[in-house]
């Protein structure tokens, strides 16, 4: 196979008998098709921009379009929006797509975070993503998006967030066989504490040999807290991270929220500022890293594991999007080849990638910059997940108090 970095014609990429590859080149045949798809779109949607300009008449152009291939004006004039985003608001984000290097679905995804921007703002926006999104799943995409938004434009930010929480509201859907889903939209940090004080008490039940799956469980919780069937004294938290001089009101940077990512400096200091919040100091390099060290011993404790979360966010395995907080805590080196329990060898790992540590697929090492590196036994290519920066931890505590028993 050719290197998935060149082009790669598109006859050739037609005319492949997926039966005489190896393992190993079918996952690069991926790729290489991936990339020409991109680069086709690119080419499409370039064809658009000439036929609306050619046309002279937006809602001409998007009428021909749906009718000529047989879709809604609404698809069509998603693609004719997109078609106009990028050529005239998103230059690299359109070379990028050229060049297959970035999927369609993401430069959409870029298009839809910069709608809110001036279009000035939206090419400082796309200067400063890339080449960095080129290289991101959809969910680092997404923070890397909000986190340059709350950069660029801090005050728009601050109103969007002020405007969108006047609109939270309950909505019901009425789904099929007898179901219902109830929609809540609020705050991300109220959405993530009731979140957390249902996954814990079903977590809970679940160590208690209750029969129920954990997805049942969850439902049956939120239903009966909310029905007054049942109550608990276990306490949601939420936790934020911020610049201590953000916090003091000395200035303006943004903050985090995990399990969400990037929120406004006003949101970060309600949230610490609330009644029962608690501070904790973590000690961060000049990158914002997390770097405080914890106590050598083989049983992860308390604080060890909390701070593993803290300072990675999700599941350290490429692409895994898992919260470490709703996963285990693993040690890239095994206790019986010498791993030692500390910050260095403990790492934040889902369910799902502790096995895949143990299939024979997966090599994972250390690396000299002491994050770990994933290697694949199919195509020995390594494989490593991008460090999210921290600021000093602010953790909160209830938003939402226990009901009486």
């Amino acid at each position: 196979m050719s290197d998935t970095r060149c082009p790669v014609a598109v006859q050739d990429l037609l005319t492949l008998n997926p039966e005489t590859l190896s393992t190993a080149e079918s996952l690069e045949a991926v790729n290489a098709i991936n990339r020409s798809q991109a680069r086709l779109e690119a080419v499409r949607l370039n064809v658009i921009f000439s036929l609306c300009e050619a046309i002279g008449d937006t809602e001409a152009a998007i009428d021909h379009l749906a009718a000529e291939q047989k879709i809604s004006t609404a698809m069509a004039g998603n693609d004719v929006a997109l078609a106009y985003s990028l050529q005239t608001r998103l230059p690299r984000t359109r070379a990028a797509l050229a060049a297959g290097l970035l999927s369609v679905r993401r430069a959409a995804q870029i298009d839809r975070a910069s709608w809110v921007l001036s279009a000035a703002m939206a090419r400082e926006l796309d200067d400063i993503i890339h080449p960095l999104a080129c290289d991101k799943t959809p969910r680092q995409l997404g923070e890397l998006l909000r986190r340059t938004k709350l950069k660029i434009d801090p005050e728009g930010a601050a109103a969007r967030h002020a405007k969108a929480r006047e609109k939270r509201r309950v909505s019901v859907q009425n789904d099929e066989d007898g179901m219902a889903t109830l929609h809540w939209r609020d705050t991300a940090d109220a959405v993530g504490a009731v979140s957390d004080r249902v996954d814990t008490i079903a977590r809970d039940l679940k160590r208690a040999k209750d029969p129920r799956s954990m997805s049942r469980l969850r439902a049956d919780v939120f239903r009966d807290l909310l029905l007054g069937k049942f109550s608990s004294k276990t306490v949601a938290h939420v936790y934020v991270a911020g610049n201590a001089s953000t916090i003091l009101g000395l200035d303006d940077l943004p903050g985090s929220l995990r399990g969400y990512g990037p929120i406004t400096a006003s949101q970060l200091r309600e949230i610490a500022f609330s009644l029962q919040a608690t501070w904790t100091g973590v000690l961060v390099d000049d990158e914002g890293h997390a770097q405080k060290m914890a106590k050598a011993k083989y049983r992860p404790g308390k604080h060890l594991k909390e701070f593993a979360r803290l300072r990675d966010t999700t599941c350290h395995a490429p692409g895994c999007a898992r919260v470490a907080h709703k996963g285990g805590h693993d040690r890239t080196r095994p206790h019986g080849r010498g791993g030692r329990t500390g910050k260095d060898n403990g790492r934040s790992t889902c369910r799902r990638h502790h096995r895949a540590r143990q299939s024979g697929f997966w090599k994972v090492e250390i690396g000299a910059d002491g994050d770990p590196i994933w290697t694949s036994a199919i195509t020995k290519k390594t494989y490593k997940k991008e460090k999210t920066p921290l600021v000093p931890l602010v953790p909160t505590t209830p938003i939402t108090e226990a009901p009486p028993c």
